[in-house]
Parts: structure tokens; C-alpha cells; sequence
């Protein structure tokens, strides 16, 4: 009998562990989006920049995910006149890429910040496997004329779970669904 509840109470402590949150997840506070009511950006130019940790695998892989889901929600920008897509590019060529906004004479500047954009796996025992979606960015809207910082919105997607198969197949659907959420709200 002993043996028994041993038993059940291991079964309960794994099956508890298949509904916790993935490592690494961060609480990061909802704000309204880029386009609330009553916000015009004018002319948009969009800068995607990477920032990737020194040990990303397939830097350009993913980078080919990001500008597809990015040009994919550019033209959905309700609250921009146009949006214009920079090549993607370093983080560190942030300011070059507001020169490219002024020249092109843009009002707006939206950077977006890629942090993360790939699976995660995580192997655990006894015999617990789970793959998650991560989109992590930051999206800011800059203002062209006085380069300040309009709004801010780091942003986290992380969509998966325990025995589930998830490779880079979903990204591009993963990221456009967490711009979508940060710029028009739709969740």
C-alpha cells in the first residue's frame, strides 16, 4: 500500500510540473498599443535591429523570419499614413537608421528591438520534453524631428508547452501575432 501512494504522490508532483511556465519567463506589464484611439504617426519608417546573445544559433535565419513577419504586419498599421521596411540590421546602427527616416521624411520612427526569436527545448526527468515559441522585442516610436522617445513597449510571446513539437516552422506566425498585439491590440 505504501508503495501505492508513493507512487501517486510522484505522478502528481510530474504532472504539476507540465503546467508550469516556461524557463526563463518573465512578467513584462500589458500596456495599450502603439495605435490606442486618437494617435497618428504620420509617414512611418519601421527599423527592425537585432540583439542577439553572442551565442544565437542561425542569426540569419531568423533574422529572414523576423523581416517576413514584420512586412507582413506593416501595411496593417492603422494609426501610420504609410510604413516604409529598413532592411534589418545591428542594434548598434540605431542611429544611422533615424538619418534613413529623416531623409526618406518620415515623422515617425518605429524601432523593434529583436531580443529572442526561436524554439526553446527544455529535457527533463522522468521523461518530460517541451518546446516553446519565443518572441521577445522591444518596439519603440521615435519621433523623427526631435529623436525622443514616444513610447517604449518591450514585448515577450512565448506559445508551447509539454510534448509539444514545435521547431521554426510557427515563428513567423508567432511574431506576427506579437506585433500585431504591441501595435494594434489585437490579442
Amino acid at each position: 500500500m505504501r508503495l501505492h501512494q508513493l507512487a501517486a504522490v510522484s505522478l502528481a508532483l510530474a504532472l504539476t510540473a507540465c503546467a508550469s511556465a516556461p524557463p526563463g519567463a518573465e512578467s513584462i506589464a500589458s500596456q495599450a498599443p502603439l495605435c490606442a484611439p486618437g494617435v497618428s504617426l504620420g509617414k512611418v519608417v519601421i527599423a527592425p535591429l537585432t540583439r542577439w546573445r553572442v551565442d544565437q544559433k542561425e542569426p540569419d535565419v531568423r533574422e529572414a523570419i523576423a523581416v517576413k513577419a514584420i512586412a507582413a504586419v506593416a501595411p496593417s498599421i492603422s494609426c501610420a499614413a504609410s510604413a516604409q521596411v529598413l532592411p534589418i540590421t545591428a542594434d548598434a546602427n540605431a542611429s544611422a537608421r533615424v538619418a534613413e527616416a529623416k531623409a526618406a521624411g518620415a515623422s515617425t520612427i518605429i524601432f523593434i528591438r529583436i531580443d529572442e526569436l526561436g524554439p526553446i527545448t527544455i529535457l527533463s526527468f522522468p521523461a518530460l520534453w517541451s518546446t516553446w515559441s519565443d518572441a521577445k522585442f522591444t518596439l519603440e516610436a521615435v519621433d523623427v524631428a526631435t529623436e525622443q522617445v514616444a513610447r517604449s513597449i518591450p514585448h515577450r510571446r512565448q506559445k508551447g508547452g509539454a510534448f509539444e513539437v514545435r521547431g521554426l516552422d510557427p515563428l513567423q506566425a508567432e511574431m506576427e501575432l506579437a506585433l500585431k498585439d504591441v501595435i494594434l491590440g489585437a490579442r
